[in-house]
């Protein structure tokens, strides 16, 4: 055992200089460090087991310094508590604007053909007002224009079938598509909707809010075609632009969806240099919402091991300001290789 403890010190050690030093320099370490909190997770115990014998000073040594790069990063762990559900579809709500609240839904429906009768339910119990949908094909957009038409009015399909991607929005009030990203040769990234925000009677009655639904690039992605360093960079200029469009507009904004990054990584500190984590507010627990199934290597459920998803938003730096009240992962098994997230804003 302490012959593979010292094995695994070496190449542990290199990787957690290279992380702090040069962080996603190219696409291959990018890829590493997606890992780290299960890197970091496994070091500290192993490292604890290896040097005890030898030195309880470098025991102590390596426990504080790890454990104190565990917290930097992951120290929002926590057993999640449970939260009651009342059960659907009869659960009160108030109407939209007494309260200053939004709820809003978004989930990868992974691309593949199914039926979506077990996410209809899912939306019936939990009563979101906002749906967001990220590889939303034809075939999903038939079905949930069908099952979503009696509870939202308010609905828009953005195939992409070139790609086998999309967008799906659907909504009980009104908004406005009012932005539609692509790159040429990829998929589309972003599609952004304006709507009014209700809010209590001391913020200004015109007030909208500018909701992002986004799917930045996989790290895998036609990795065959242009490597993983290019699908890495090209993410990058894709929250930038992201960010950029809402420092342009001067709006306040929810970017809301999969962003295959995990909170290791340079574009998550990228944005939550501009953005506000809602998980950080509201969450509990890990927050990991992938893979629940492990498509498409086997159709089979899986427990959750990454943060892929998030629900970031402006917080004060626009009217109004936003905070995110509730935030939570779904593990109903809905055949997609996510987990649904669910989220409250509310006027700050």
């Amino acid at each position: 055992m302490s012959t593979l403890l010292y094995l695994f010190f070496p190449p542990f050690l290199l990787w957690l200089v290279a992380w702090r030093l040069l962080g996603d320099r190219n696409g291959w370490l990018a890829l590493v460090n997606a890992w780290a909190w299960w890197l970091l997770t496994a070091a500290i115990p192993a490292g604890i087991a290896g040097l005890w014998r030898p030195s309880k000073w470098a025991t102590l040594a390596w426990a504080t310094a790890g454990g104190a790069l565990w917290l930097e990063k992951y120290g929002w762990t926590r057993p999640a508590p449970v939260k009651p559900i009342t059960p659907w579809p009869n659960r009160p709500r108030p109407p939209i604007g007494e309260v200053g609240k939004l709820s809003l839904l978004t989930l990868n429906l992974l691309n593949r053909e199914r039926d979506l009768t077990p996410l209809l339910q899912l939306v019936a119990r939990e009563n979101p007002d906002v749906l967001l949908f990220q590889e939303c094909i034809p075939g999903h957009a038939a079905q949930l224009e069908t099952g979503l038409a009696g509870n939202y009015p308010h609905r828009l399909w953005l195939p992409a079938p070139k790609y086998r991607m999309g967008f799906g929005i659907a909504s009980r009030q009104p908004f406005a598509l009012s932005g539609f990203w692509q790159y040429p040769g990829f998929e589309p990234f972003a599609a952004r909707i304006t709507l009014p925000l209700p809010h209590p009677s001391t913020a200004p009655a015109t007030s909208v809010l500018d909701i992002y639904c986004v799917q930045f690039i996989s790290p895998t992605n036609k990795v065959r075609r242009v490597g993983l360093t290019t699908l890495l960079r090209l993410r990058e200029r894709q929250i930038d632009w992201v960010l950029g469009e809402i420092e342009r507009r001067g709006k306040a904004a929810v970017v809301a969806g999969d962003w295959n990054s995990t909170e290791a990584s340079d574009t998550y500190g990228r944005a939550t240099s501009a953005l506000t984590d809602g998980w950080r507010e509201a969450g509990a627990g890990p927050g990991w919402s992938w893979p629940r199934r492990l498509n498409p290597y086997a159709d089979c459920p899986a427990l959750p091991v990454l943060r892929l998803d998030y629900a970031m938003h402006t917080d004060r730096r626009y009217v109004p300001g936003l905070v995110a009240s509730t935030m939570r992962t779904l593990q109903d098994d809905l055949g997609s290789d996510h987990c649904p997230l669910l989220v409250t804003l509310a006027e700050k």
